[in-house]
């Protein structure tokens, strides 16, 4: 195809390489999410997630791991009445908060490599989130420290992505500490918990 008058400027190259490409982009992503998330099985959240707590169990380089299916504690003990908000726990390589912004808050983004055959992160995003819009935590320990984020689905503009939260400082960040009174057993100093918190706050997701 040839080029004519008449372009946008933002459309137009410095040279005549014929294998430069304007690349595609999502308009709404939150529909996107939404229509994927429609073709998942009921329950395939609960093997993308298992999958994704095999594969950092064994970026650790060790022969053997624990991946906990539960209900969380801490929702359970501050809540009343006692609510069960289903959880894994595993004790795999875990990750930063900068590590889990960069992970969980991009689409095909995982740290991993990408490649048709393989996992690289996505499924559990889309299988989770559409399911659980009131959020899913994720706590996270590495080196001994601990982060958390709350990736979910904003039921005002109905975008998908980190919310907000305030920090002990009055400072407000997509990402925050986490004590270790939060830390289950089974994690020492590397491993992490997702919380999926179902369509409304109420919801016992187990």
């Amino acid at each position: 195809m040839s080029i004519h008058d008449g372009v946008p400027p933002d459309a137009v190259f410095a040279d005549d390489s014929s294998d430069r490409t304007l690349p595609m982009t999502v308009h709404n992503m939150g529909f996107l999410l939404d229509r994927l998330g429609a073709d998942c099985a009921p329950l395939q959240f609960i093997r993308e997630l298992t999958v994704n707590s095999i594969e950092a169990i064994g970026e650790r380089g060790q022969r053997a791991g624990e991946i906990i299916w539960d209900f969380d504690r801490t929702s359970f003990e501050l809540s009343q009445p006692p609510l069960f908000k289903l959880s894994i726990t595993d004790t795999g390589v875990g990750m930063t908060g900068p590590e889990m912004i960069q992970y969980i808050n991009s689409l095909s983004s995982s740290g991993r490599l990408q490649a048709v055959d393989g996992n690289y992160g996505v499924g559990a995003k889309i299988s989770a989130a559409t399911r659980n819009p009131s959020g899913v935590v994720y706590l996270s320990w590495k080196n001994g420290e601990g982060a958390m984020i709350h990736l979910w689905r904003n039921p005002d503009s109905g975008e998908y992505g980190l919310k907000q939260m305030k920090l002990p400082s009055g400072r407000y960040s997509h990402w925050g500490p986490v004590e270790d009174t939060l830390k289950p057993s089974a994690i020492k100093d590397h491993g992490t918990v997702v919380i999926l918190l179902g369509t409304k706050d109420r919801e016992n997701t187990i």
